[in-house]
């Protein structure tokens, strides 16, 4: 009896039964196991699962590491929404959601149709879109509407400056709002593109909200909110809009039609704000260089 035990824990033994696992003594094939294999591999089994307790971490490492997850990695990455926004439709993902497809080709055709119209750089006009587009979906406005604004005050030029103080693209009076500057660095920034469009962005949003109207906003925006006109601000900022909106659908729309001339706006304006105008509104000059001026909260 003690020699059948001791048999059992003999190496060749075990060797035997591991390599010729099938056994036909009884004239039978039947796969044979030993008590001792089944404590070997169960054992290994728990020690596994403690390690797992213990240090996931070790195998979550290990697991990272693999060729498959590597590959699976790299086919569900996705592209962040501030680098997809500088990127053409052809770089995107094919697993991208197609609404944002939709608006990346909307930005492209805008994009390109202020390039050609006002006769910018093209990663300029990128650059201002995407950030209209950004800065839009942050505060609930309508990207064209900014666009718009910009396109009438300044024509896309980024360092414009009026006489009595409006800077950028969207002309703000940075003295005016220099509390609003504060969490872009300060008023020494009013030039940054993407600062002047936030900050005039956000004084757009104020005046909708205040007056419950886009054309009261912007009546409100150009300086006029106590006169009786606004000496058609409004009317060419709403037709860019609607220009903007139709470039943005895939519309044609007319790119080689300038906007009427910043002198002649404000040869214009001139005449008839000087008459209108309080002496409060005329003593702070709300007129500038483009016909905007943003009233003092």
């Amino acid at each position: 009896m003690f020699h059948s035990f001791f048999k059992q824990f003999d190496l060749h033994y075990l060797k035997n039964r591991i390599l010729h696992p099938i056994s036909a003594k009884s004239g039978k094939t039947s796969i044979t196991t030993h008590p001792v294999l089944w404590m070997f591999f169960i054992g290994l089994f728990l020690v596994v699962v403690a390690l797992c307790c213990i240090r996931p971490e070790m195998f979550r490492t290990v697991g990272n590491s693999l060729p498959i997850h590597e590959a699976h990695a790299a086919k569900s990455r996705t592209i962040s929404p501030d680098t997809a926004n500088l990127l053409p439709v052809t770089a995107v993902a094919e697993n991208e959601h197609p609404s944002k497809l939709d608006e990346l080709k909307q930005k492209q055709r805008v994009a390109a149709w202020i390039a050609k119209r006002y006769r910018i750089a093209g990663t300029a006009s990128n650059l201002f879109v995407s950030t209209a587009y950004k800065t839009a979906f942050d505060l609930g406005l309508d990207p064209h509407l900014i666009l718009a604004v910009m396109a009438i005050e300044s024509r896309f030029n980024p360092y414009a400056e009026s006489a009595v103080g409006a800077q950028g693209l969207m002309q703000v009076m940075s003295k005016v709002h220099a509390d609003k500057f504060e969490d872009h660095g300060g008023v020494q920034n009013a030039l940054d593109p993407v600062v002047n469009i936030k900050v005039g962005a956000r004084i757009l949003r104020d005046y909708v909200r205040q007056k419950g109207s886009v054309e009261l906003a912007l009546k409100s925006y150009v300086g006029a909110a106590a006169m009786s006109h606004d000496g058609g601000y409004g009317s060419r900022v709403l037709s860019e809009y609607r220009m903007l909106k139709a470039v943005a659908s895939g519309k044609r729309a007319p790119s080689l039609i300038q906007a009427k001339s910043p002198a002649k706006q404000r040869a214009a304006r001139s005449v008839k704000n000087t008459a209108d105008a309080t002496p409060t509104e005329q003593k702070n000059g709300e007129n500038n260089l483009n016909g905007n001026t943003d009233t003092m909260l």
